[in-house]
């Protein structure tokens, strides 16, 4: 089962992110959706993940943690730059994963 933020962001364009997030939990296929998910990566802040990456059964096992989803690279990667922008204007630091829960 994939772990998802209580109160997941969602970007504009996602039409229905309660439908997209039950086909998403079923490991069905659901194009042109990317997810935002903490890194586990210390040296990265976030990952930008394409939805059908999911259908990997090894991948979809260890997927991070979901804090977002977009439709499409560019609002994702829009949608990473904002929340970087609002965490590091109201705190002054990069602790995502405090952030994210706080919010």
């Amino acid at each position: 089962m994939l772990v998802w933020q209580e109160n997941f962001l969602t970007g504009e364009s996602v039409k229905n992110p309660n439908k997209i997030k039950k086909k998403l939990n079923n490991g069905k296929l659901v194009p042109g959706i990317y997810l935002l998910t903490l890194s586990e990566n210390p040296s990265n802040l976030m990952d930008i993940i394409p939805a059908a990456m999911l259908i990997q059964k090894s991948f979809y096992g260890i997927c991070p943690k979901i804090i977002g989803m977009a439709k499409g690279k560019d609002e994702a990667l829009e949608m990473v730059r904002s929340l970087i922008d609002e965490m590091y204007t109201e705190t002054g630091t990069f602790a995502t994963a405090e952030y994210i829960e706080n919010r």
